[in-house]
């Protein structure tokens, strides 16, 4: 991105090319709707309802697939701690939405650790560079961020990733991020539920809960006033829901399937186009 950047090769779509114009018809309707109706932007299991395909707050909910996704990502030691812990289940992922400054800290103190995480399958989606609220933010402003993130998460990696998701920090859907994730292709990523609680008990309820296709939000917390060890917490639940015959999957894999569910897409085709999600699994 920007006039540095490196060209990024053509991705290919995740539809076919009769999916691609059904998903841009979509996208005219609902950006009739208001933007801030959640129930009216939501992937319901309803295939005719209104679908914003530049919205994400839950995935299918026929496929027994869930996104364990973790804000911030301040703590390094964290990042190495959950990869290792999901080694005994080689299909699980999880996605990392990280801010730009927690990559460079945490690329100086465990050098190495995101081109380790991404090696691994990994998902990286955006959280904005400082962390600050969108809605403070104009559309010329995010785009420099963007950028500027984008430079940073490329150094640590040693490559140019293509990058699919974007969390606002604070969960902000304010109007210039919403504009910046269109403009830029990427999809605006909230969530469907959360695990975190002082009490383990409460985690493992909330854990309970989980139905197909949810979105969980976590953090990297290791802050012991707030009794928030995400970490721990992680390491209860992620037996559990294998247990229950959840897979966990990265972000792009939840919404391949939802593309897959909505459009009947029959898988990539080369002479598609350039989708507005530019989200494909090969």
């Amino acid at each position: 991105m920007g006039a540095a950047s490196p060209k990024v090769p053509r991705m290919r779509t995740g539809f076919s090319r009769r999916d691609f114009l059904k998903l841009g018809s979509a996208a005219l309707l609902s950006s009739a709707l208001p933007r801030f109706a959640r129930h009216s932007l939501e992937l319901g299991p309803m295939l005719d309802e209104p679908f914003d395909p530049s919205v994400i707050y839950h995935g299918s909910r026929k496929v027994p697939s869930i996104a364990m996704t973790y804000d911030d990502c301040w703590h390094p030691e964290v990042l190495e701690q959950l990869v290792e812990m999901v080694k005994p289940y080689p299909v699980f992922h999880f996605t990392f939405f990280a801010i730009g400054e927690a990559i460079d800290i945490g690329e100086a103190v465990r050098p190495g650790i995101w081109r380790k995480l991404y090696e691994q399958g990994h998902e990286i989606g955006y959280h904005t560079y400082h962390h600050d609220n969108p809605q403070t933010m104009a559309l010329h402003t995010l785009e420099s961020d963007l950028d500027q993130w984008m430079a940073t998460l490329s150094r640590v990696l040693g490559v140019w990733p293509t990058v699919h998701f974007a969390r606002p920090p604070f969960d902000d859907l304010s109007l210039s991020f919403q504009e910046l994730c269109r403009k830029r292709g990427i999809v605006a990523t909230l969530y469907s539920t959360g695990f975190e609680s002082a009490d383990m008990q409460e985690s493992m309820r909330l854990a309970s809960k989980a139905v197909n296709g949810d979105i969980v939000q976590m953090h990297t917390y290791q802050d012991p006033p707030h009794g928030r060890f995400d970490v721990d917490i992680t390491a209860k639940v992620l037996p559990y829901l294998a247990q229950q015959g959840f897979t966990l999957v990265t972000m792009s894999q939840l919404y391949d399937t939802v593309l897959r569910e909505r459009y009947s897409s029959d898988g990539c085709d080369v002479a598609a186009g350039g989708a507005p999600t530019r989200t494909c699994l090969e």
